[in-house]
């Protein structure tokens, strides 16, 4: 973690000594005061990344700091600190533009997580404002293609970007960039100055995710030791990615379908309706078709989120981009280590040219990258792409479709996915990545087709 300069506005002197040594052992610049007056004039004398305002002060409010502050001084993120008594007001300092609230007594833990996560989110903002600098819109600079079926994708997106949605569904395969489409509409649209807020459905087990999306009182279970805002708390006035929601629990996908109808909800454990005002933009690698068929995913919800489709075609698809997008990452690479790499070989664009992509974009960035950073002049060559190892005898090149024996849908998928176990010996995670699915999808085929 990287060094902050903090000003802590406390007036209990024990609770911050007590956060003062904390952060200073983590490498931070620490400064304590123990009322408003004082935090004003520190504030006035001296340039603070991050304030930690106890919201009970003798002779100023805190909410009123904290709104001063925040006007005054844009580029400092507030983290107010409350007692567990006073969680609603410290929800409502969230959404009058504090970062975020830790609960007295603090904890190490806690409050070093909170400032990892912060520093990610000020890196972040850098290099989106740097991308806005760079471009007439706010188009993420790696949006690249100009062929006539990505032309139609960016004009959609364009369209949706322009208004105020309430859902969106991006369908597309893995690597294709959904991730960055959903940036990229929430950078364009009338939320951009709010949060953008991204959650990962496949990464998080059903016993998790609902915590992390509606947040939880302390003793709602056994591991909530203290109180917690959800992501859709976090992400009120702005956009919530949902990330893989084909994985999400089908139990979770009823109660997600009525916060998004009420835009409210309860906390786990929690007695109050918390209100939001909240743009979806959901995403998913998988045939949504086939999972409702299954009873995999509710139709109800299905609907509701597909108020706008926007559907991002593979690359295999729009081939003539290829070069283009290539192009991006050697510049972006060839930076990153230092060299002066002007594009491939002949054999290198050949087979770049041939390969079917099962990976999409994801798979050529890194392609590229193996590529630049093998690379001993000026130009990358097959070898230094290593291109044989991306076939895996699994995905083959465009040119070699043809050659495979005619056979039943499914009794190709059961092949190819047991070939790519093979390849991975029996390791799921890696097989899951040769074949471009999440680590739970592919253990529902393997069930699907009583592999084991």
């Amino acid at each position: 973690m990287g060094k902050l300069n903090l000003l802590i506005v406390e007036d209990n002197l024990l609770v911050g000594s007590a956060v003062r040594e904390i952060l200073k052992a983590e490498g931070h610049d620490v400064f304590v005061v123990e009322n408003g007056e004082s935090g004003r004039r520190a504030m006035s004398d001296r340039t603070f990344n991050v304030i930690l305002l106890d919201l009970m002060l003798p002779d100023v409010d805190g909410q009123v700091l904290l709104e001063e502050w925040g006007q005054a001084y844009p580029d400092t993120q507030i983290i107010v600190m409350t007692a567990y008594g006073d969680i609603p007001l410290a929800v409502e300092c969230l959404k009058k533009g504090a970062y975020d609230f830790l609960t007295k007594p603090v904890e190490k833990v806690q409050m070093v997580k909170t400032l990892e996560h912060l520093q990610a989110v000020r890196k972040a903002s850098v290099l989106t404002e740097l991308s806005k600098r760079d471009a007439d819109t706010a188009e993420i600079q790696e949006v690249i293609g100009s062929s006539p079926v990505f032309n139609r994708t960016i004009e959609m997106t364009r369209r949706v970007a322009e208004n105020d949605f309430s859902c969106l569904f991006i369908k597309g395969e893995t690597g294709t960039g959904k991730g960055l489409f959903a940036r990229t509409i929430h950078n364009m649209g009338r939320r951009r100055d709010r949060p953008f807020v991204e959650v990962n459905c496949s990464a998080l087990p059903p016993t998790l995710i609902e915590s992390e999306l509606f947040g939880h009182r302390k003793g709602a279970f056994t591991d909530a030791k203290e109180d917690r805002v959800g992501l859709f708390e976090l992400a009120d006035g702005g956009t919530l990615f949902l990330d893989e929601i084909g994985d999400m629990d089908v139990a979770l996908q009823s109660k997600l379908l009525k916060v998004i109808e009420e835009q409210r909800f309860r906390r786990i454990g929690g007695t109050a309706d918390v209100t939001v005002d909240v743009a979806i933009i959901a995403a998913t690698n998988q045939h949504v078709e086939e999972l409702i068929a299954s009873n995999q995913f509710r139709l109800d919800l299905y609907y509701r989120l597909n108020v706008v489709p926007l559907e991002l075609p593979p690359l295999r698809d729009r081939m003539e981009d290829v070069d283009a997008i290539s192009k991006h990452f050697i510049d972006i690479y060839s930076r990153k280590f230092g060299k002066k790499i002007r594009g491939f070989s002949k054999s290198a664009k050949a087979a770049i040219n041939k390969y079917s992509w099962p990976g999409n974009v994801r798979e050529l960035r890194n392609v590229v990258e193996r590529g630049c950073l093998l690379a001993k002049g000026r130009t990358i060559s097959d070898e230094e792409l290593m291109f044989p190892e991306m076939h895996n005898g699994v995905t083959p090149a465009r040119g070699d479709i043809e050659s495979l024996p005619a056979m039943p849908l499914a009794k190709a998928e059961k092949l190819v996915i047991q070939a790519a176990m093979d390849d991975a010996d029996w390791n799921k995670t890696k097989a899951a990545k040769i074949l471009g699915v999440t680590r739970t999808t592919l253990s529902k085929k393997l069930e699907q087709y009583g592999i084991d």
